[in-house]
């Protein structure tokens, strides 16, 4: 058992030790990312699929995108206008009565970032990105829930970028590897830690919201 760990590892590093050569100037591919712990409170998206246009000179490399990010259903409440009196203790207590709304928040995502392959087979590299986000307002919503009736009257409607902000940042370092490549071909995983403005507007949790990431790459390359 022991001996075929050890000659798994070392091919896994033979295969790393020449994965980046000569893999050429211009890279494309497709990155998705997913968040494997947070460690503040806030939303939390999903897998974040990007694709990415990359360039190389010498050990470092320049590359943009973009990407789609969803994150988990949003529930909110919209007052119909209605109000309901009951007796509660003796005493007359209003009632709005209201509609739960659900959609799930998404943003279009514009990723820069550097990195400088520190190996001398460059099948390491160090990684350093700043992340445009721009609020998406197509997703569609849904009716949650019908005649809830609330202490307190909320708005009778609300717009989305009363709720999520319309542009946010975010700030990713890690360090990245190549696990496989071909003449044209490779596969990267990059773990990360990722610093992201909260995108909610009327929340309880911080200003910033901080993670762990991991990104796959899946790239072609181009001028060799």
């Amino acid at each position: 058992m022991r001996k075929n760990f050890l000659l798994g590892l070392f091919l896994l590093f033979a295969g790393m030790s020449s994965a980046q050569k000569d893999f050429g100037m211009l890279m494309l591919g497709i990155e998705p990312s997913f968040d494997v712990a947070q460690y503040t409170k806030g939303l939390k998206p999903g897998m974040i699929p990007t694709f990415v246009v990359e360039g190389a000179l010498d050990r470092f490399s320049i590359g943009v995108g973009i990407g789609h990010e969803f994150y988990g259903e949003y529930e909110y409440y919209t007052w119909t206008g209605e109000i309901i009196n009951r007796v509660e203790d003796g005493n007359i207590v209003p009632h709005y009565v209201s509609t739960l709304r659900a959609f799930r928040p998404a943003y279009w995502t514009v990723p820069v970032r550097l990195q400088y392959r520190v190996h001398r087979c460059e099948c390491v590299f160090l990684h350093a990105g700043m992340t445009f986000d721009f609020f998406n307002d197509s997703p569609a919503e849904r009716i949650a829930f019908e005649g809830a009736l609330l202490r307190q009257a909320p708005l009778t409607e609300v717009r989305r970028d009363q709720l999520f902000r319309r542009q946010t940042k975010s700030y990713d370092f890690g360090v990245g590897f190549n696990l496989y490549s071909t003449d044209v071909f490779r596969i990267t995983a990059r773990p990360s830690y990722v610093i992201h403005e909260n995108p909610e507007i009327y929340t309880e949790g911080p200003d910033k919201i901080t993670t762990f990431r991991i990104t796959f790459g899946f790239q072609v390359g181009f001028f060799r």
